[in-house]
């Protein structure tokens, strides 16, 4: 059962992260129902989920203990010594104490989040040889928000698995500019694959901006930790923009239009990859120069008009293929129509294709 509690604002919080004259958007947590951490330590990062939060609010609690040092053990299952449980009701206490403004916090998700100990040292001996490695520069050992660490020892760093995830993840929408880690994640992401195994998920819908990402590391073919990284991911992506004022009522031109490469971070309309979409539309929205052209400022007009000569484009076994036709039928970019080629009676053919730019028809596959 799940429940979405709204907090109240507490007495002597007006110092934390989100003070009263901070931004008006409310920070929302999710306790997650199961965790597995290594060690005894339990961070507000293993139980919490912080996809929608500020990334200011994240910073400062995503490392601090579940509970208040000095507080006593949290509650221990009573199936399993090596499990313990944290509730919503100590969540929300241990906000409190870390100074949150709660009036800025909505937390929603399980009742009560069971949590895994498993066995940390392996992953301190990692840890160590780490931050030898990471912190010459840095006395505290920590590592750069922004990671672009490359392969150690002929092997793969967690924070490039993560990349190379989200690159194959988001290959169509363009290239992946920027994956910044957030540092409740920093301690696993310098360990290498071998002798480390990774299983990465993501544990989100948004394929863009703040994302959460599940990670099962195993060792020898054995789990040994679960644990949940944060990064903020971007694209760039080369879209069709307007190259003059585009009114109202205007059919679009080639000359109209000029490409741009532009970066995205949130989920949403991403513009226009090809001008061929664009050219020959009408214009039902006004489109200033400079700004992208979105498929909602676009009113659909037929390119291939019946009975009017068409270039037929395709592919036969060897060879690229273009001939002239005539259109049976009326059709926008995208749309399949019949195209009759041959210049007699004996020889014609009346074939399937798809529009693919002004009078232009691209045959289907296994038509020639």
């Amino acid at each position: 059962m799940k429940r979405l509690i709204p907090l109240m604002l507490l007495a002597g919080c007006a110092g934390g992260t989100l003070a009263a004259d901070g931004p008006a958007d409310v920070s929302r947590l999710q306790l997650r129902a199961r965790a597995t951490v290594g060690g005894k330590a339990v961070r507000l990062a293993d139980v919490l989920s912080f996809a929608q939060a500020d990334p200011r609010l994240v910073e400062q609690i995503a490392d601090q203990p579940a509970t208040a040092p000095g507080a006593g053990a949290v509650g221990r299952s009573s199936t399993s010594p090596s499990m313990v449980v944290i509730s919503h009701e100590q969540v929300v206490r241990r906000l409190g104490e870390l100074g949150v403004n709660l009036a800025r916090v909505l937390v929603s998700g399980a009742l009560r989040c069971e949590v895994t100990l498993e066995s940390e040292v392996e992953l301190r001996a990692t840890r160590a040889t780490t931050q030898v490695a990471a912190g010459a520069g840095d006395p505290g050992g920590r590592l750069p928000p922004t990671l672009s660490t490359p392969d150690a020892a002929g092997g793969k760093t967690l924070a490039n698995v993560v990349r190379a995830f989200v690159s194959r993840e988001l290959a169509a929408l363009g290239e992946v500019t920027d994956l910044s880690f957030e540092r409740a994640g920093q301690p696993y992401l310098e360990l290498t694959t071998p002798p480390w195994e990774f299983g990465v998920t993501s544990a989100g819908g948004d394929k863009l901006g703040l994302r959460e990402f599940r990670v099962v590391i195993r060792r020898d073919g054995r789990l040994h930790q679960t644990v949940h990284l944060m990064a903020q991911v971007r694209v760039a992506r080369q879209v069709v923009i307007a190259q003059r004022p585009l009114s109202i009522g205007n059919t679009i031109r080639r000359e109209d239009l000029a490409f741009e490469t532009r970066v995205f971070d949130r989920d949403g309309p991403l513009g226009i990859a090809r001008v061929e979409e664009v050219i020959g539309q009408e214009v039902k929205r006004f489109i200033p120069s400079g700004e992208l052209v979105q498929p909602d400022a676009l009113r659909a007009r037929a390119l291939v008009r019946r009975s009017q000569p068409v270039t037929v484009t395709g592919a036969g076994r060897s060879v690229q293929v273009q001939l002239t036709g005539e259109a049976l039928d009326s059709g926008s970019y995208g749309d399949t129509v019949r195209v009759r080629i041959g210049d007699n009676r004996r020889q014609q053919q009346v074939l399937r294709g798809v529009v693919t730019g002004v009078s232009t028809v691209r045959l289907a596959e296994g038509e020639l």
